[in-house]
């Protein structure tokens, strides 16, 4: 199988689809299986991968990190995934949006902010979220949105006392053994991704986040910031599958149970806490099990999948937005590969 991956990986580095790659496939009660190919960048000069890169993941974040520390919130009854958002951070101005909205991205509030480039300060950002309107009523629809996130990670740090890179460490990347994975990397291991040119930024992203938003909030936020290896998620896909979670097995069932389910001429989007359900043509290919895969990518070129009934889980890294996000043509083989996995595993 890693054979197979690397040749459809290969033919998408060869027509500049992406500079390279990082993967590792997980089947419980296996070690875990990783390999990289290609480059880590191609410019100020071409560079090769060795596998020991770290990686921008992303909205990884918001399901490794923010959805994670969420639940186990709950778990530890510090927090209700039905409690009004206001009722934990004052500022907020929207009294029938719930912790559960902001994770199913049904809270009506929209995707972004616009002209984000432009945001120089953690400040600003925060002004922007609690200022912002809704575009419909919470539960009516899902609208993908960074906005709610960012306030999902405030939640984390006003009930914690701690920094949200400070509790994720604590709570996820300690216990699962995650040592190259954090809001602060090493930029001498990292791939770069995007050369940056606006009034905040000017130079080629390495070590520091490609997202605009959480660029500005000094790289710490739940929506993105989080630097990981292919290795690293997989040791947090091994131990869902594992039931060593650092949930219990309830909320760590939680996490796979579909909440909202958006059927719309152009497709169809079913959300479960945090994590994306399998739906046709999804990253996570068409051969999954439904009830019991979550699923969920980040901009930069990531994606990664848990398929419970399979025992098997898949990571794939990449820097696709470099050296420019025009160039990124990964989203084809991300689906292609999850198809083979599958179908040559069964």
């Amino acid at each position: 199988m890693s054979d197979i991956i690397r040749n459809v990986l290969l033919e998408g580095v060869s027509k500049g689809h992406f500079p390279g790659a990082q993967w590792a496939l997980i089947k419980r009660g296996q070690p875990i299986k990783t390999h990289h190919v290609g480059n880590r960048q191609i410019i100020p000069e071409p560079h090769p991968v060795d596998g020991l890169e770290i990686y921008d993941v992303a909205s990884l974040t918001k399901v490794v990190v923010t959805t994670t520390l969420i639940m186990r919130l709950a778990l530890e009854k510090q927090l209700s995934l039905d409690d009004a958002l206001m009722s934990h951070l004052s500022r907020f101005q929207h009294p029938d949006i719930t912790i559960a909205h902001l994770l199913t991205h049904s809270s009506g509030l929209p995707a972004d902010i616009p002209r984000a480039s432009r945001l120089a300060s953690r400040q600003q950002v925060l002004d922007h979220v609690f200022s912002v309107g809704t575009l419909h009523v919470p539960g009516h629809d899902i609208i993908y949105s960074d906005i709610g996130f960012i306030l999902l990670g405030l939640v984390v740090e006003k009930i914690t006392g701690m920094g949200l890179d400070e509790a994720a460490g604590q709570f996820i990347f300690k216990p699962l053994g995650m040592n190259d994975t954090s809001f602060h990397p090493d930029p001498a291991r990292c791939a770069p991704t995007e050369w940056r040119d606006d009034e905040v930024f000017s130079g080629l992203l390495q070590g520091r986040v490609h997202d605009e938003k959480a660029f500005a909030m000094g790289g710490v936020a739940g929506h993105a910031g989080l630097f990981s290896t292919a290795h690293d998620l997989g040791l947090f896909i091994k131990a869902m599958l594992e039931d060593n979670f650092v949930l219990d097995q309830t909320w760590t069932d939680a996490l796979f149970e579909p909440r909202m389910d958006i059927r719309k001429d152009n497709g169809t989007t079913i959300r479960a806490y945090g994590w994306d359900k399998p739906v046709p043509g999804g990253s996570a290919g068409d051969h999954v099990d439904f009830r019991q895969t979550i699923l969920h990518t980040g901009f930069t070129g990531c994606n990664m999948w848990v398929d419970r009934f399979h025992q098997t889980g898949f990571v794939l890294l990449s820097n696709a937005v470099h050296p420019k996000r025009e160039d990124n043509g990964i989203i084809p083989y991300r689906r292609k590969i999850a198809g083979m996995i599958i179908t040559q595993e069964v």
